[in-house]
């Protein structure tokens, strides 16, 4: 049955704000579109005026296919314009915000928001993340490589791996110190492929002085690794980056150190004790000790002062676009000691003073929605709002459930509505700008490959890349996915094998096609950057997905069904529309034909994934 109101949609974007990202004082039209045959008599903009509810009546001004757009001006007299919307018919009045549409008087809390004085880097639109752990990315000089035995740590000597193409050791055998030679010279030698890739900005693991592979126990923030090589490989990097119209984004943890940081042997005040004298360590991990931020000469160093560690790396000669801060969930948290509202502030005004197009990302799993209102945080690593998602509908465990041995045993198959409800959990309090940021991944680092696991073949990782598409915010490719890097899944050596340079086969080039399509959509195609998004079916195992901006519309299909299953798209809700491509092997693919009522009648096939524009 046809129900007028799934037709009702607006969002920040420039479609349904004239200016997206005002300045104070402004005057802006917002915009909310309906079916042009909705029972309609008058419609609302509910916005909060100095903290009073004021309606505003909205004029029909213009039409687009078969949706009828109303529209209203208003002062941009706030930082922060939070606003829904009242459809008024004859026997029932509707409400409509971020969380959907109801018949009662919702809160305020799920309001749109736009944000005064708050504009996005400009380099984001269309952006393409590419993560790196470098240690395993290219070897550019072999003769920065660590040598075996060149240094001891904790009880245990570097380790040079002779062939690039080996297995990494295990913790319980290479104890962290297996060492491949991927440095950042090497990083420059591929710039070419990276480009040719669609990667626009490189996100990189930490680079800093530090005796382990990962470097996140940190012993001096202030120098490049010698063994990348040192500060003037970063400069090198950064400029040659640039030139090539590419961001470079810094991992860094600013919540430990490493044990062997020179402040613990300069005997320096700057880290938490246990109660018996011995330093307390993130996460239990004694080598890990934790920074106490209660010291103004610790704030002076890693943030306030001029040459601190956060500023010098945004300066030139190495001109760094952003940082990605390790554990940020955690940082300047330490049971009585809560001083993480307050550091945060300080640190995000900080990067942003030294310079305001600076990209700042959070590593944080759970719901972060407090630090992704427009004065924090650009993005966090959306674990939550995607990674997580996407990879249990896809068939794996919850990132966080599966630690639990318990929960990890329960062999629940998530639904595309669930699917739906948790994205808009995430989605449905975040601004705008700050929703068009989220960093949207599904491997990394700190979590095994999707492909890698036995379930997962070609076709879900496949769904998993176009869910990079059609998910607001920014695709971030890890390392190697594009050339089905081989890997395990049982810990983190085997999430971070060396790069397979020369890797040829079937595998390889189908996930690299792949990759190459989502990221030419994403850079070129405007829907995906700068565009709406609205859920048109979610069913069982099955996700549709529209994105459009303008007259642009594409949809997503997603099936983890493992059946083929025929089911309607109801296209009527985004205006209508037949697809595109009209080829013998596309209709034979889709077996597509259009209904009476502004629908399309799909045969998707077994976990089928598809991309078509309408």
């Amino acid at each position: 049955m046809v129900n007028w109101t799934d037709s009702i949609y607006s969002d920040g974007t420039g479609d349904f704000v004239s200016v997206p990202e005002p300045k104070s004082g402004d005057i802006i039209k917002i915009s909310v579109r309906v079916s042009s045959d909705a029972p309609v008599n008058k419609v609302f903009l509910r916005r909060m005026v100095n903290g009073a509810e004021q309606i505003l009546e909205m004029k029909k001004d213009r039409k687009l296919y078969n949706l009828d757009y109303y529209s209203v001006e208003t002062e941009v007299n706030e930082y922060r314009i939070a606003y829904g919307f009242i459809f008024a018919c004859d026997e029932v009045i509707y409400f409509y915000n971020r969380e959907g549409i109801t018949r009662y008087v919702p809160g305020y809390d799920r309001d749109f928001v736009i944000l005064a004085d708050r504009k996005k880097p400009e380099w984001v639109r269309g952006a393409v993340f590419y993560q790196i752990f470098p240690e395993r990315f290219c070897n550019g000089k072999k003769e920065l490589d660590v040598r075996t035995g060149e240094y001891e740590y904790r009880g245990n000597k570097s380790i040079r791996m002779e062939n690039w193409e080996d297995e990494p050791l295990g913790f319980e055998k290479g104890k962290g110190l297996d060492f491949f030679g991927g440095d950042l010279y090497g990083i420059i030698e591929k710039i070419p492929y990276l480009k040719d890739l669609g990667v626009t900005a490189l996100y990189i693991n930490p680079i800093f002085e530090a005796y382990s592979t990962h470097k996140y126990d940190c012993t001096d923030y202030f120098h490049v690794d010698k063994h990348f090589g040192g500060d003037e490989a970063l400069a090198a990097l950064s400029e040659a980056l640039h030139k090539n119209d590419m961001k470079l984004i810094l991992d860094i943890s600013i919540n430990h150190t490493g044990i062997e940081h020179k402040w613990l042997k300069e005997g320096k005040p700057f880290y938490f004790k246990n109660p018996d004298g011995s330093y307390k360590g993130w996460c239990g991990v004694s080598t890990l000790p934790m920074l106490d931020y209660r010291n103004e000469e610790l704030c002076e160093l890693i943030y306030r002062g001029h040459d601190s560690v956060l500023r010098k790396w945004l300066r030139p000669p190495y001109s760094i676009d952003g940082w990605r801060f390790d554990v940020a969930d955690v940082f300047a948290r330490n049971d009585d000691v809560q001083l993480s509202d307050k550091v945060w502030r300080e640190v995000c005004d900080a990067i942003r003073e030294e310079n305001p197009e600076a990209f700042i990302i959070g590593e944080h799993w759970g719901d972060c929605a407090e630090y992704l209102q427009g004065d924090l945080w650009d993005a966090p690593m959306n674990y939550y709002g995607f990674g997580r998602i996407i990879r249990q509908f896809a068939g794996l465990g919850d990132l966080f459930l599966e630690r639990t041995e318990e929960l990890a045993r329960v062999p629940y198959k998530m639904t595309a509505e669930d699917v739906v409800k948790r994205t808009e959990d995430h989605y449905s309090k975040l601004p705008q700008v700050i929703a068009d940021c989220q960093m949207n991944l599904f491997d990394s680092h700190d979590v095994a490959r999707m492909h890698n696991y036995k379930e997962i073949g070609f076709e879900r990782f496949k769904s998993a890349v176009i869910a990079q598409l059609f998910w607001t915010g920014i695709p971030c490719i890890y390392y190697g996915d594009e050339l089905a890097i081989d890997g395990y899944t049982e810990h983190d050596s085997g999430f971070r094998f060396p790069m397979p340079w020369g890797k040829k086969d079937e595998a390889a080039g189908k996930h690299l096609e792949l990759v190459k399509k989502m990221t030419g959509l994403r850079r070129n195609a405007p829907a995906f950057a700068e565009g709406g998004r609205k859920v048109l079916y979610a069913e069982g195992r099955i996700l549709v997905i529209a994105r459009f901006y303008g007259k642009e519309r594409y949809i997503g299909v997603i099936s983890m069904e493992e059946e083929d299953r025929d089911i309607i798209i109801p296209v009527w809700t985004i205006g209508g529309g037949v697809p595109k491509s009209h080829t013998d092997e596309f209709k034979e693919a889709l077996n597509w034909k259009e209904s009476g009522f502004g629908d399309i009648l799909l045969s998707v096939k077994a976990l089928g994934s598809y991309v078509f524009q309408i």
